[in-house]
């Protein structure tokens, strides 16, 4: 009960103090106090699905979404066609009450018989985020409560050394699963984020010959890690703006 107690003080303190920014190419980018939804689907068909939300963006403007889009599963797959549909808000009592807008759950339409529902989370940012879908490493891991904060500070500073070390189109998030199911419980989301591939591989490259001056910075992420629960790539791309 005390470790609890710890993790939700901690976690209060950090909703408090954690903007998120959406940008995309239309619109000026906005601060605000951020919140995310996600679906996790299996379409057999990836491609005739996608083209399929792009046509409508209906769904989107009906939970009052600010921004949307999707994230294809390119390695670390559970299952075939796997994918997460994300939708952003400006706060969480949006998302909520969004999601009660449009339930993919129960839905049926042309698009519902495209693609199988697994299970849906909430999410809120833990770190100031830009929104610029791209070539994506997600992990879920385990952090102690206790550490959380250092941990948001750690995952930050890596951001900076990233950027200053000659990737300075890096960027990465950590995000508070709500309502997740025991499919999220008691883990964080790390999103790293690259535009590329590439981009991706080159940083890899370049710490496994010794050469990473960021190196130190990400030794200081892992060692706040208890545990990896998952670790998967994805392909993501913003296909809805609200601006």
């Amino acid at each position: 009960m005390k470790k609890i107690l710890i993790f939700m003080l901690s976690l209060t303190t950090l909703l408090a103090l954690s903007p998120v920014t959406f940008a995309d190419d239309h619109a000026q980018q906005a601060t605000m106090e951020g919140s995310f939804t996600t679906v996790m689907v299996s379409a057999p068909n990836i491609g005739r699905y996608i083209a399929s939300m792009k046509r409508d963006s209906a769904p989107f403007e009906s939970m009052g979404a600010t921004a949307a889009g999707y994230c294809i599963t390119m390695s670390g797959q559970d299952y075939p066609g796997q994918m997460r549909i994300w939708t952003g808000f400006s706060n969480v009592t949006a998302a909520m009450v969004g999601a009660t807008k449009y339930n993919p759950s129960t839905t049926e339409n042309y698009i519902s018989k495209l693609r199988e529902v697994k299970h849906s989370t909430t999410w809120k940012p833990l770190k100031p985020f830009k929104l610029a879908p791209g070539y994506e490493r997600v992990q879920s891991v385990k952090v102690a409560p206790e550490n959380v904060p250092a941990f948001v500070a750690a995952m930050s500073n890596l951001e900076k050394a990233l950027q200053e070390g000659g990737h300075p189109s890096f960027t990465n998030g950590v995000f508070l699963p709500i309502g997740g199911g025991t499919h999220d419980i008691n883990t964080l989301m790390l999103r790293s984020i690259t535009p590329t591939p590439e981009l991706h591989g080159a940083m890899f490259d370049e710490y496994f010959a010794g050469t990473a001056s960021w190196a130190e910075a990400y030794l200081s992420v892992g060692k706040l890690i208890m545990s990896l629960e998952s670790d998967n790539f994805e392909a993501c791309e913003q296909i809805y703006s609200a601006s």
